[in-house]
C-alpha cells in the first residue's frame, strides 16, 4: 500500500486503541504511531522510510525479502515488549497501534505478508483474492477513505477517556456506574454529568449539566448548582433521583489535603486556616467534630446530636458555627487547583492541636501541648 494509505490507517488504529484503553489522544503519542506506521517498510529501499537510511533497507530487502521480517509478528512483539519496559503507556499504546496496521493493511494486498515469519506462509484478508486491494487501484482509494472517516468518528470519543466499558456505561446511563468511573478518577480532572431526573420533594424535573463536588453516600454524588449543593442518588434519601447520568471530564487538577487535628479548636481558627487557600482553588472541607446547637444544611453539613460531619463543605458554612468551640476535631481541608501549583503549605502533623485559641489553652490536657 501507499505511504498515505498507511499514515491514515495507523491514525485511526491509535484513535480505537485509545478508546480501548481509555486513554486520551495525544499528538505527540499520533506522531509516534505515524512514525511507526513507516518503519515496517524499511525492507524496500524503493520506500520512503527505506530511502532514509538505503544501506540498511538495501541489506533487509537482499537477506529476507520485502514484507517479511520487519512485517511479522515476532518484530512487532520484540519491539512492543521493549517500547513497554521504556517508554509511557501511551507512547507504547501509539507505537505498537500504528507498527500493527502497517501489517494488517499490508495482508490486504494480493501478495499478503510473512505474518509468521521465519515461515514464508503469505498471510492475506480477506482470503477470496477478488476482494483484496491492488495498491493505487480503486480499492486502496475506497480504504483510504473509510480510514480518514473512521478516524474522524473515532477522534470525539477517544477524548472523553472513557474508555469502550466507560462509552457502553454512558449509553445506558447508569449512575452507580457514572459514581464507580467517578471514584476512579477523582483527583485529577474536573467532572461534570449530565443527569435526566426530578425533584425528589417537588417532582420538577431538574435535568441538566452540573459540576460534581464530590460522592454522597455510598452511590450517589453532591452537585453544584444555583440552589446550592444537592444530593443525587437513584432513591428517595436524596435531593434528586437520576433517571439517567452521563460523566464527563472537564479540565485536569491537582487534588492537594491538609488534615487538621486538635481536641479543642475554634471554628474561626479553622475558617482562618481555608481562608488563604480560596485564591489557588476549590476549598473543602472534611471530616467530623463535635459541638451542640449546630443546625445542618445538608448534604454538605450534616448533624446527629452533637456529631458534625463536613461532606465536602464550602468553608462558608463555618459561618453557621462562628464563636463555638469545636471538640474531637478531625479534619480535611482539600484543595483542587491547577496541575503543578503549590496550593497548600505544609500539612500539621497528625494528632498536633492547629491554631489553638489561645482562650481555650489552659483547658488543654498538658499531652496535647506539643512544641512546634
Amino acid at each position: 500500500m501507499l505511504t498515505p494509505t498507511h499514515l491514515a490507517t495507523a491514525h485511526t488504529a491509535y484513535l480505537l486503541a485509545c478508546v480501548v484503553a481509555a486513554h486520551p489522544p495525544d499528538p505527540a503519542e499520533a506522531a509516534v504511531a505515524l512514525g511507526a506506521a513507516l518503519i515496517p517498510d524499511l525492507d524496500s529501499a524503493q520506500s520512503y522510510s527505506g530511502r532514509v537510511v538505503p544501506p540498511l533497507s538495501g541489506w533487509i530487502e537482499r537477506r529476507f525479502g520485502h514484507r517479511t521480517l520487519t512485517h511479522s509478528v515476532l518484530a512487532q512483539a520484540a519491539v512492543g515488549l521493549l517500547a513497554w519496559w521504556l517508554l509511557p503507556g501511551g507512547f507504547f499504546i501509539a507505537l505498537v497501534a500504528g507498527w500493527v496496521s502497517h501489517s494488517v493493511a499490508d495482508m490486504m494486498t494480493p501478495s499478503g505478508v510473512c505474518w509468521f515469519w521465519p515461515s514464508r506462509v503469505r498471510c492475506v484478508l480477506p482470503g477470496n483474492p477478488r476482494y483484496r486491494m491492488e495498491v493505487m487501484g480503486g480499492g486502496e482509494l475506497a480504504f483510504l477513505i473509510v480510514m480518514a472517516l473512521g478516524g474522524m468518528l473515532l477522534m470525539p470519543l477517544a477524548e472523553t477517556g472513557k474508555g469502550s466499558a466507560g462509552l457502553i456505561r454512558a449509553a445506558i446511563g447508569d449512575l452507580e456506574s457514572v459514581r464507580a468511573e467517578y471514584d476512579a478518577q477523582k483527583g485529577s480532572w474536573a467532572f461534570d454529568v449530565e443527569v435526566k431526573g426530578r425533584h425528589n420533594a417537588t417532582f420538577a424535573d431538574i435535568s441538566g449539566r452540573y459540576p460534581i463536588i464530590g460522592p454522597w453516600r455510598e452511590s450517589g454524588l453532591i452537585l453544584d448548582t444555583d440552589r446550592g449543593p444537592v444530593s443525587l442518588c437513584t432513591g428517595s434519601a436524596c435531593d434528586w433521583y437520576a433517571d439517567h447520568a452521563k460523566l464527563e471530564r472537564t479540565e485536569r487538577q491537582d487534588t492537594t489535603a491538609r488534615p487538621v487535628r486538635a481536641q479543642l479548636l475554634s471554628a474561626d481558627a479553622i475558617a482562618d486556616l481555608a481562608r488563604p487557600l480560596a485564591d489557588q482553588g476549590e476549598v473543602y472541607l472534611l471530616g467530623v467534630a463535635l459541638a451542640e446547637g449546630v443546625r445542618p444544611k445538608p448534604p454538605t453539613l450534616e448533624v446527629e446530636g452533637e456529631a458534625v460531619r463536613f461532606v465536602y463543605a464550602d468553608p462558608a458554612l463555618l459561618e453557621r458555627l462562628r464563636g463555638r468551640t469545636l471538640r474531637d476535631v478531625e479534619l480535611t481541608i482539600q484543595v483542587r487547583h491547577a496541575p503543578g501549583a503549590a496550593a497548600m503549605p505544609d500539612a500539621e502533623p497528625e494528632g498536633r492541636p492547629v491554631d489553638i485559641d489561645p482562650r481555650l489553652e489552659r483547658w488543654l490536657a498538658p499531652a496535647t501541648h506539643s512544641p512546634p
